[in-house]
């Protein structure tokens, strides 16, 4: 019997140590340059991605490759989800691009002499990737802002002369609820969600529920036929050296 019990025992420990360790480091960010090897695949979403984040900001860069997810980026827009307490909840998110179909501008993005030049159908859809959109952050009185604005949250969409789409959101600190950890050593882990799509629908207390992470990440419904969405967990902010 106690045999048993040292066994049991033992296997909770290793599975609470392997569960601890399970978490998604962000890099100290130096400067705009992001090595190729640095990004990171999510299969699912067909995109890769990286996290960084210096004293003042955390920045989310993306690259796309496939041309189908870079035109619903472009026409359907992208929402980066953050939620401080480890929840899967879309309660707060900055939406960047709100998509060409969402600003009322899609039919000139959709004109006939650019529907058959897909570089320069894109570059046209580039134009219109201008305003961020606040979700959920009750502090903030504006909730729409060029994406260009040096003072909030901004962003910013670009191809590379091969084709590829490089995203880029910086997200003030600041305005985050950032929870300290209760030893003090830095922030506590959050989750961040990546979607992109059609608008997500929302509940009558304004949210969508998504399962419950088992891993660190772990692709939800969006709640939309059409929406991708995909959660990062335990992300844990870098310090300085």
């Amino acid at each position: 019997m106690k045999s048993y019990v040292w066994i049991l025992s033992l296997f909770l420990c290793c599975g609470l140590n392997a569960q601890s360790g399970n978490f998604y480091l962000s890099r100290w960010y130096v400067n705009n340059n992001v090595e190729a090897s640095e990004f990171q695949l999510i299969r699912k979403l067909k995109l890769q991605y990286i996290l960084s984040n210096d004293n003042d900001n955390i920045y989310v860069d993306l690259k796309v490759e496939d041309h189908e997810v870079q035109e619903r980026i472009l026409r359907e827009g992208l929402t980066i989800w953050i939620n401080m307490d480890g929840s899967e909840l879309k309660k707060m998110g900055v939406r960047f691009p709100l998509g060409s179909e969402n600003t009322g501008d899609h039919r000139k993005a959709d004109h006939p002499e650019n529907s058959s030049n897909r570089e320069v159908n894109g570059v046209n859809l580039i134009s219109l990737a201008n305003t961020i959109e606040l979700k959920g952050f009750t502090n903030e009185v504006q909730r729409h802002f060029p994406s260009d604005n040096r003072d909030n949250f901004r962003g910013s969409v670009k191809f590379d002369a091969t084709g590829l789409l490089y995203y880029k959101l910086i997200m003030p600190i600041a305005k985050l609820p950032v929870r300290n950890s209760r030893g003090g050593h830095g922030a506590m882990p959050f989750t961040l969600g990546i979607e992109y799509g059609s608008l997500p629908n929302t509940n009558k207390q304004g949210e969508n529920r998504g399962p419950r992470p088992s891993s660190l990440f772990h692709v939800g419904s969006s709640g939309t036929s059409g929406s991708k969405l995909e959660w990062i967990n335990n992300v844990r902010l870098a310090s300085s050296k």
